[in-house]
Formats: structure tokens, sequence, C-alpha cells
């Protein structure tokens, strides 16, 4: 294969990408155990390999205010409302809990298609399920409102909030979760929104209705669950390109269902073809294609890809704003092959 050549711009994309030299920093930084994990991603090209985790100085940030300054040694989280056995435990008794560490992707609902406010952390904490259990759920419990340190609460259905994948973190990266972050511990409901999951989270209140809490009852939605997604990472809008082949690359992402297939379209959506997913570890963590383009004739063309999760739903088309649900539709790119 022919070495690439960009003749406008360098890699574009949806994850803040670094320069390789920066990457490299990075993973001497890192050490063991996460030098492995990157280095997988290596011969990938050196954006995938920080795809692989983001570093926490890299990692969005989005908050309603101001990031409050929480003291662990008085911090506490209640089980409250409409349970038969309230109660509250500290984050001494919170670090005691049986723990697991789990890679997960975490995307804002208002980041538009293509853009940044996504990334990919190694989170370690316990499961959320047990916690409710030992509350013991009243039967008329049917939601749950979720409160924060800094004011913002929002709410679930108790059934999805009882799925097994929930859980309460407390470290990122193999580090304390960062105050930015949600210190000392934060709620993660994988497959939704960053909105649904507080950081700072103190307290978590069992009612008979559905909640509505700081967002939604500002017109956003409720459920904010996250469909499938696909966008490219490594070409730009406009970009110029030479060279016998091309690497097309790029991430998807969706909710619980997980990421099936990829798919790349050069007619504007007349006919699809298979891109490889050469990483798709898990639901709940971002999926790696790439699509070599053989010789392409030169010339302008309109590049679309889509994702196809693991129910069979195919992203729809039609690019939508961030509001109210999050946007969706195909990335579509145009190049120029010279």
């Amino acid at each position: 294969m022919e070495r690439r050549k960009f003749l406008i711009g360098a890699a574009a994309g949806g994850v803040g990408l670094l320069e390789y030299s920066s990457i490299a920093r990075w993973m001497d930084s890192l050490g063991d155990p996460w030098q492995p994990e990157v280095e997988k991603y290596q011969k990938y090209g050196a954006k995938a390999a920080l795809m692989a985790i983001t570093p926490n100085s890299d990692f969005y940030l989005t908050t309603k205010g101001t990031s409050p300054r929480v003291d662990a040694a008085r911090w506490e989280l209640k089980f409250e409302g409409l349970v038969a056995h309230p109660f509250s435990i500290t984050y001494k008794e919170l670090l005691a809990l049986p723990s697991f560490e789990r890679v997960m992707t975490l995307e804002c609902i208002s980041n538009p298609i293509g853009g940044n406010a996504i990334g990919n952390a190694r989170w370690k904490g316990t499961a959320l399920k047990p916690l409710l259990e030992r509350a013991k759920p009243l039967p008329e419990a049917a939601n749950a409102a979720i409160y924060a340190a800094d004011g913002f609460s929002t709410g679930h259905p108790l059934e999805r909030l009882m799925n097994d994948e929930n859980f309460l973190a407390y470290r990122m990266n193999g580090v304390d979760l960062p105050v930015l972050h949600g210190y000392p511990a934060r709620v993660f409901i994988p497959g939704k929104f960053g909105m649904k999951q507080p950081k700072w989270v103190t307290r978590i209140e069992l009612v008979n209705k559905a909640y509505l809490g700081y967002w939604e009852s500002r017109g956003w939605s409720n459920s904010a669950e996250r469909r499938a997604q696909a966008r490219f990472t490594d070409i730009r809008d406009g970009a110029k390109i030479e060279g016998k082949n091309f690497e097309l690359t790029g991430y998807a992402v969706g909710n619980l269902a997980g990421i099936k297939t990829v798919e790349i379209s050069f007619n504007q959506g007349k006919t699809w073809q298979p891109a490889d997913l050469y990483s798709n570890p898990s639901n709940i963590t971002w999926a790696f294609w790439k699509y070599i383009w053989v010789d392409p004739t030169p010339g302008k063309y309109k590049i679309a890809v889509r994702a196809i999760d693991g129910q069979g739903n195919i992203e729809g088309p039609e690019p939508t704003g961030i509001f109210p649900s999050g946007a969706t539709g195909y990335e579509v790119i145009h190049v120029r092959v010279a």
C-alpha cells in the first residue's frame, strides 16, 4: 500500500486528538498497566492509540455551573424515599465495597455530529444494583431521582437503574476521580448521554413517578438514550488527498445494544459498503472502524458513514441538531482525490 499524503489539513476529529509527540509523552507517563493497552492500537496510527484511552486532561467537561469541592471525609451517599431500609454510605465504606474496572465511552448530549465532547476512560468503582437492593425498594417505587453536590439532578426509571451495567465510579484512568469529573463519586448508567450520569452524587431517592431533573425541565430528553452513530476521525471535510490507496478511519458508538456494523457510501446513500470493525471490545465502549479505499479515481467525492447497532437499528440519514435528544444522522465529508 502506498503512503497516503494529506495536502490540506491533518486529522480532524471527534476526540480532541493530539500530535504523535504528545501521545508519546503521555504513554511514557502512564507506564504499566496502561502502555500495553495503548500500544495495541499503535499499528492503526498514533491517533488511534490515543483514542484507546482518553487522558484525563483531554477528557471533555460539561457542568451546569461551577464544580464543587467535596470533602470526601464528610461525603456520604444517601439511599432514601420509597424504600424499606434507607441508609447512607461514607467514602471509606464505598472504597471497601467489591470493586471492578470498566472501560466506558462517555458523551455529552450537546455533542454535535463530529464534535469532540466525547471520551473513553477506564473507570474503577462498584456496582449500583446491590446498593439499591440493600435499600429494599417498596412496590410503589417506579423511578429514582439522583441528586448531586452542585445542585444538579436527574431521573431514571427504577428498572433501568437496576441494570447490572450501572455503577458508582471513584477512580478514572488509575487515579482518584478528578474534582472536575465528580470527586469523590459519580453515577454511570451506560448507554445514556452524560447528562443522565451525575458527578458529585450525594443522594438517590426512589419515587413513584417520573422525575424531571435540571436539564429535562428545560426541555431536554428525559430518556437521553444514545443512538448508534458512526464518525470520521482521520480526515476532515474539504481535504485533498493523493495516493494509490487511502484508509478512512473513525469510531462508532451507541447504547447498550452496541455496534454491529459500520458502512460507507460514496454515492449519497444509494449503496453501502461494509467497513472493518477492527476493535469492538464491548457494547459500552466505542468501536474503531477502517475502510481501505482502493485506487480511487481522481475527482470530487461526498462520503457518508453510518452505524447499525446490535438490534439492527440503522443510523438515520438526516443530520439533526443537538436539542432535545442529541445529534444524529450521517456524518458526510467532501474530499478531492488528486
